[in-house]
């Protein structure tokens, strides 16, 4: 095959891809509804309930982090309460966005390199009115784990501290997809870590910027750990 067939191919495959997608648009109903009843079933377990205290009674902007593998089970935690995300553009985060704003989320689509500055920006606008807001730590795409410039950005801009939170579930599924992304089973036990606030200066310098990214990935794996010893000494 040539070149130019492989591309047709190709260009014929995607086309596919996009009509099966529009033909489709009642599926984000569906998925939401199946994250509501899913995660409805579990039990939850909250570690560090000052912090969370803190980021729902705080006058003011907060932000949650967390890591992109927690994503199904942190936007049902905070359902329903007006809270702002950034979704990325890709066709995934069409559904994505879809389905969020139908868990009672405020959608900003962007990502690094696509819209992301812009995205961003609308965010820190609607902080100081709004009930707070976060994002992923390791990003859309990875590496999974390792936290990135974003939100630290987010929170440099817009004066919120930034409340870590990290979970753990039993019995679960875990895809085989670059962050290893978990799905409740239902009735599952679930626990959720929060940890203490991270503030970032206005005028923090290029190396005051790392070491807030890195005291964020280290709590974040700190906080992942300590939900999974919790969950273990639940079923000891």
């Amino acid at each position: 095959m040539n070149e130019e067939s492989a591309a047709t191919e190709k260009a014929v495959v995607a086309q596919k891809r996009r009509f099966h997608v529009d033909r489709v648009p009642f599926l984000p109903r569906i998925l939401a509804g199946l994250i509501r009843l899913l995660h409805g079933s579990c039990q939850f377990t909250i570690l560090g309930k000052e912090y969370e205290d803190l980021l729902l009674k705080r006058q003011g902007p907060a932000l949650t982090a967390c890591w992109h593998f927690a994503f199904p089970v942190v936007v049902y935690y905070f359902r329903d309460r007006g809270g702002m995300v950034m979704v990325s553009r890709s066709r995934d985060g069409e559904w994505a966005a879809s389905v969020v704003k139908l868990l009672g989320y405020e959608v900003f689509r962007g990502s690094p390199g696509k819209g992301g500055a812009t995205a961003l920006r609308k965010i820190i606008a609607q902080l100081q009115n709004g009930p707070g807001g976060g994002l992923i730590a390791d990003g859309s795409q990875g590496p999974a784990l390792k936290a990135q410039k974003g939100i630290l950005l987010l929170a440099r801009y817009s004066g919120a501290p930034l409340i870590p939170v990290s979970m753990a579930a039993d019995p679960c599924w875990r895809f085989r997809s670059w962050d290893r992304t978990l799905l409740v089973k239902p009735f599952s036990q679930v626990v959720f870590a929060f940890g203490p606030p991270i503030d970032v200066a206005r005028d923090a310098s290029a190396e005051e910027m790392e070491q807030k990214r890195m005291e964020l990935e280290n709590s974040l794996n700190a906080l992942t750990l300590k939900a999974e010893e919790a969950l273990r000494r639940k079923k000891a």
